[in-house]
This record gives C-alpha cells, sequence and structure tokens, in this order.
C-alpha cells in the first residue's frame, strides 16, 4: 500500500444521503467544499459517487465542473474510506488492484453504527469494477480503511482498541490479524497503538483520527497538554508517544514523532442534537453535551494540497501552521467541517485516494 503522499490518479467520496447520520443540506456543502478543494488546489480528479441516479443528474446540474466525475453507487453512509476499496500496489502485475474488507458497521448488528449495511458491503467491488476497471480482492477479515495507516515502506499504524476489538474478528488472536494485515498491504512491521482519540465511539478509536505518517520515519500525533478539560486525551497522548518513541519502523529507523494540538473539547450543541434527530425517527442518539472526537489529524493528503478539517475555533490556524511546515511543498487549505464531525467522521474519513500506478 502506497504512503498517501504519493501522487494520485484520483480521489473518491460518497456524497452524503443518510439523515440518521447527518445534517444532510448543511454536511452536502461541506462535502462539496472538500470535493472542490480536492479537485482544484489539489489538483486531483474527484469521483463523486451518488445514492441513486436522481441524486447524480441534481449533482451533474449543481456541480458540472471539470475534474469531478459524477456517478451513482448505491450505499448506506458516506464513510469511503471505511467503504471503498482499499487500493494497492501489486508489484507482479505492476497495476493497482482493489482489497475489499468485510464490513460489518463498527460493530456489527449489536454495536454498529447503523445495521444493517448491505449497501456499504458492495461498494469496494462495484468501484473496482464499475469505476476504476482495477482487480478486486475480497479479504475476509472485518476492517476499515481508517483503521490503518501506512508509511508505503513497509510499516503500518493500527490501534488495538479497534482491530482488536471483540466486536470486529472476536475469532482472531492478534498475531492472525497482523499477518493478514502484513500479507495484504506488502508490510512487514505493525505498530500498535493501544487506543485511539478520546470519545471516538462510533468507530472504536481508528487510528486515522489520532496518528498518521507524513512521510517514511515521521508520524505526527494528536497532542493536547490540557490535563484538567481533556484528561483522557491527555494520558492517551503520552501513552502512544511512549509507544512510538520506543520503537522503529520496517526499515528499522527511530521515528521522528511530530505533535498536532487537538482543538478544545467540542460538544453537541441542543441544537445539533435535536436537529439530527429531526432529520430522522432512526438516527443516532446524539445527545446535547456529548464529547466529539474532533482532530486535526483527520486531514486528506491530495497531489498538491492538504485538505484540513476547521471547527471554527483559534487552534484552526495553528494546526494550518504546523501541517505548512510539514508539507512545504503543498497548499495547506483548511475547509469547515464541524457537519461531518457530527457524523462521526471527518475530511480523511469521507475519501479514499486512488494512488496512481507508478507511485511505488
Amino acid at each position: 500500500m502506497p504512503g498517501e503522499w504519493s501522487h494520485h490518479d484520483a480521489c473518491l467520496i460518497l456524497y452524503p444521503h443518510n439523515p440518521k447520520t447527518f445534517r444532510l443540506v448543511r454536511v452536502q456543502e461541506e462535502v462539496i467544499n472538500v470535493t472542490r478543494a480536492i479537485s482544484k488546489d489539489g489538483e486531483e480528479p474527484v469521483f463523486l459517487l451518488c445514492y441513486n441516479d436522481e441524486q447524480a443528474s441534481e449533482l451533474k446540474e449543481q456541480i458540472g465542473e471539470e475534474g469531478i466525475r459524477i456517478h451513482t453507487c448505491p450505499s448506506d453512509d458516506t464513510w469511503a474510506r471505511d467503504t471503498c476499496p482499499t487500493l494497492v500496489w501489486n508489484s507482479d502485475t505492476k497495476q493497482i488492484e482493489g482489497l475489499d474488507w468485510d464490513f460489518n458497521a463498527y460493530g456489527g448488528p449489536v454495536e454498529g453504527c447503523y445495521w444493517p449495511c448491505d449497501k456499504d458491503q458492495q461498494i469496494a467491488k462495484k468501484v473496482c469494477q464499475d469505476i476504476l476497471n482495477v482487480k478486486c480482492h475480497a479479504i475476509s477479515i472485518v476492517l476499515e480503511g481508517g483503521s490503518i495507516h501506512t508509511d508505503g515502506e513497509g510499516t503500518l499504524l493500527a490501534t488495538e482498541e479497534c482491530l482488536l476489538n471483540p466486536n470486529r474478528n472476536p475469532q482472531l488472536p492478534k498475531v492472525t490479524i497482523e499477518t493478514t494485515l502484513k500479507g495484504c498491504l506488502g508490510v512487514s512491521k505493525v505498530i500498535w497503538l493501544p487506543h485511539g482519540l478520546d470519545a471516538d465511539e462510533d468507530t472504536n478509536g481508528h487510528v486515522d483520527n489520532f496518528c498518521c505518517f507524513v512521510k517514511p520515519g515521521h508520524v505526527l500525533l494528536a497532542w493536547t497538554d490540557d490535563n484538567v478539560n481533556d484528561a483522557e486525551n491527555y494520558k492517551r497522548c503520552r501513552v502512544a508517544e511512549t509507544v512510538l518513541s520506543s520503537t522503529t519502523d520496517a526499515k528499522y529507523r527511530k521515528l521522528v514523532v511530530h505533535k498536532l494540538g487537538l482543538p478544545p473539547p467540542l460538544y453537541y450543541t441542543k441544537e445539533e442534537a435535536i436537529s439530527l434527530s429531526n432529520e430522522s425517527a432512526e438516527a443516532v442518539g446524539r445527545v446535547e453535551g456529548e464529547k466529539m472526537a474532533a482532530s486535526y489529524v483527520n486531514f486528506y493528503i491530495a497531489n498538491k494540497a492538504i485538505i484540513l478539517p476547521q471547527f471554527g475555533v483559534p487552534s484552526d490556524s495553528i494546526a494550518c501552521d504546523t501541517i505548512q511546515a510539514l508539507f512545504p511543498n503543498r497548499k495547506v487549505v483548511g475547509v469547515g467541517s464541524r457537519e461531518i464531525l457530527l457524523g462521526g467522521g471527518n475530511i480523511h474519513c469521507i475519501t479514499q485516494q486512488v494512488p496512481a500506478p507508478c507511485s511505488r
């Protein structure tokens, strides 16, 4: 699996349509803003995948921009990172191929965010065959794309909180899961962090909201020095730092740990909780004062830009400066994404890169 900073042929985005997850009008505006930023600033084509032909026709009239390709792809939700294929380089065929992980809506019929998820379970195969025209491999392990992150040189980041959760693969021991990851993704070392970000209960601690590679040998870790208002993350960040600082990557390099400050703790307002419930009687139970798993680590690396979440707080500009220093050759584009966050994820969660065949 190439590092996310390698050249992309395109980006996959699932256009929001599920009122159980989002306030649709507002979140659709944010997703269009993300799409345009990737296409224009990132200089990267975007496949915007719609729920049905009617939605696709409406979007074509609304957008109709060069670089944004609108297709129909039925889905249950909008998390392309988790339900679209994970695209990898086949060193034998010299081609990009897709991995179709087993998807159980983040925990199955009891603990999963939304069940059933029949349409989401078909997305990876459909995208590979009908949109990208690449070979698709069904992988018999429950996994979401947001639960893994690679440096493209043999090292993988994951959290035990997610991948070893009993609601994913209870019959599989850790060694079997790790062996599967190594075989499918072409990695030789998995670095296990104990937990993801506090309050990331929807995904059970996806690593892409907490820690990622920014280049080989360099990781970016969500961070807070607030031991009063964000005490749980204060502990989690330091435990993760200890793990990262005490290991090496697949090429025996000691990791350089960069820190990206978290926004101050963000909570669902009364209006947000009520409006989400009003969107659908089956909406997940968001409650006024419930903490959200807000993190700037949840950004997308486009060909020429970094598309960075913004929450309307003073730390937004600090995060932009931090990311700019780490990616001096890419433009940092901040995009408001609180409405996406209300659904339980952010910009990295709604995107999936299509690496170019020559990216390795």
